[in-house]
């Protein structure tokens, strides 16, 4: 429901942040947008229409996306998400998850995908796929494993696990000079997405030294801070004619968070064949 209201809302000139995932579908979010843009007339200035997605706002993945030149030429590409969704977890019974396409992964992939994006700095140009549904209490499907190529031409893998019984979340860049990693960290010894455990930053030079910095969980509120002081400078009255909002809070930015995962999906109906990310 959540794109329509947001539509709504944005069609009575009202700033708007809304959850993510942006949409369920890519052509929803095409849809979407295309709507959204027909609004441009009725006012002096567009309303924001952010989408929260507070990966994009981690300071772990901001201050690793200032190291990337550091560890030279890219030469390949880790996500591995080995996720804690039980009986345990708050969101395991939420109704519309279970009847949501792509279930789990679609839901939280996003998230995941979204760092990847923000770590390696140039889009996803083609994937290649496998789905199963192993644990029948979870929605399908319920794992995935992608091999994935950026438009840089350097290739990496996506694994997806959305529930298991050792728990372990990093995304990695191995280059020529160094590799860079980013590692979801322990709290009180709990570990699991919910948990809002610290993320630690692993940056490992050529000489073979490793320099490890933990980062707070926090990108919620930085999300917010952002919209907020974006919808403070769009509201001023001293002659500012427009204002861009951040850009990696834009509605778009979540938009191609999906188109990754869909093309994941559509990936493994056909078998493992290599599928185009929909450029947006």
């Amino acid at each position: 429901m959540q794109v329509e209201i947001s539509l709504r809302m944005l069609k009575a000139g009202k700033h708007v942040i809304q959850e993510k995932p942006a949409a369920g579908t890519v052509s929803e979010a095409e849809t979407a947008i295309s709507c959204y843009n027909s609004f441009r007339d009725n006012f002096p200035h567009q309303p924001i229409w952010a989408l929260a997605e507070n990966y994009r706002f981690e300071p772990a993945f901001v201050e690793s996306r200032k190291l990337l030149n550091d560890i030279g030429d890219m030469m390949h590409v880790q996500v591995i998400i080995e996720g804690s969704m039980n009986s345990s977890n708050p969101y395991f019974s939420s109704s519309w998850r279970r009847n949501y396409f792509g279930g789990f992964i679609l839901d939280m992939g996003v998230h995941f995908v979204a760092g990847l994006r923000m770590m390696v700095g140039c889009e996803i140009s083609t994937v290649s796929a496998i789905a199963r549904h192993v644990d029948m209490a979870l929605p399908p499907p319920d794992n995935i494993c992608a091999l994935f190529q950026l438009e840089n031409g350097c290739a990496g893998v996506f694994v997806m696990a959305v529930n298991s019984i050792s728990p372990k979340i990093y995304w990695r860049i191995d280059g020529s000079k160094g590799t860079l990693q980013i590692e979801r960290g322990t709290d009180s010894g709990r570990h699991g997405y919910s948990d809002g455990g610290p993320l630690q930053v692993l940056f490992y030079t050529a000489g073979g030294h490793c320099q490890r910095t933990f980062y707070p969980f926090c990108g919620v509120n930085e999300e917010l801070k952002s919209f907020i002081h974006d919808i403070s400078r769009a509201n001023r009255k001293d002659g500012i004619t427009s204002h861009e909002p951040e850009p990696r809070s834009l509605y778009m930015e979540g938009a191609r968070d999906v188109a990754v995962l869909e093309a994941m999906l559509a990936s493994s109906a056909k078998q493992g064949a290599a599928v185009h990310v929909k450029k947006l």
